[in-house]
């Protein structure tokens, strides 16, 4: 386990590589490693996030700050307060949202209720319900079925 982490809120899987901050809780150091990392249901990571590796965030989760990753999936009603780089694909679940921009390297997913400051993708971007920003860059196919 990496220095300064709260043995409290997160926890080390070695086999996988995985940080997993714990539901209900709050982390308040950057990450900025080889990991994977997993937020549980109502977490809190206080600073930026910077990893080589794939971010799943729970449902209702937060970030507050930027956050780059390869593979990223925002569970639903799961919150980042800064900018979003997404090396590879982005799904976005139901009512998840990102304040700053988002801007994806690979295809984004995206379900009923997101929202983004604003989004780019370099692959297609796929929208169930509603667009989820006004400002939108690459091939939109949106599906009004839910």
């Amino acid at each position: 386990m990496a220095e300064g982490m709260d043995r409290a809120s997160i926890r080390a899987h070695k086999d996988s590589n995985t940080l997993i901050v714990m539901k209900n809780s709050n982390y308040t150091r950057p990450i900025t490693h080889r990991v994977n990392v997993i937020t549980g249901m109502n977490s809190r990571c206080l600073e930026h996030m910077n990893i080589d590796g794939n971010l799943e965030l729970g449902k209702s989760a937060q970030i507050l700050g930027n956050v780059r990753a390869n593979k990223v999936i925002l569970g639903p009603g799961s919150l980042i307060t800064g900018d979003l780089l997404v090396d590879g694909d982005l799904v976005a679940l139901d009512r998840s949202r990102v304040l700053g921009k988002v801007l994806c390297n690979g295809s984004a997913f995206v379900r009923p209720g997101v929202k983004f400051g604003s989004i780019e993708a370099a692959g297609l971007i796929e929208v169930y319900g509603k667009n989820p920003s006004p400002n939108m860059k690459g091939k939109v196919v949106v599906n009004k079925q839910e």
